[in-house]
């Protein structure tokens, strides 16, 4: 999926648009340039990039269902919340869960709850 390709489709005109705000985007704070701080911003929701290295991720197929967990756990995340993706085994709902945690540059995990 490509995010130009969507902003072109929607015909975004404006940073303040839902095909825009819905992207999970860096900032370096105008303030802040020079010093490595990083701002990450997602709808309404923006958090400090951690620096903490993850090592080399392994590739995620981004598709709307990826997007749609993206923008539901940061929002959780920036009310206090958590989040529990939820669906059949074998969907990337761990491999969602770790990616977000490396875009966001924090140590991340999973539990597995399952009976047996």
């Amino acid at each position: 999926m490509d995010v130009v390709d969507q902003l072109l489709a929607a015909r975004a005109a404006s940073p303040l648009e839902w095909h825009w705000r819905k992207q999970l985007r860096y900032y370096a704070p105008e303030q802040a340039r020079g010093s490595g701080a990083c701002t990450l911003t997602q709808v309404d929701a923006s958090f400090d990039y951690t620096f903490e290295y993850q090592g080399n991720a392994p590739k995620l197929v981004h598709t709307p269902l990826t997007d749609k967990c993206y923008i539901t756990l940061t929002q959780a995340m920036y009310m206090g919340y958590g989040g529990n993706p939820y669906g059949p085994a074998g969907t990337g709902k761990t491999e969602s869960v770790k990616a977000l945690g490396q875009a966001f540059g924090r140590q991340g995990g999973s539990f597995y709850w399952g009976a047996g």
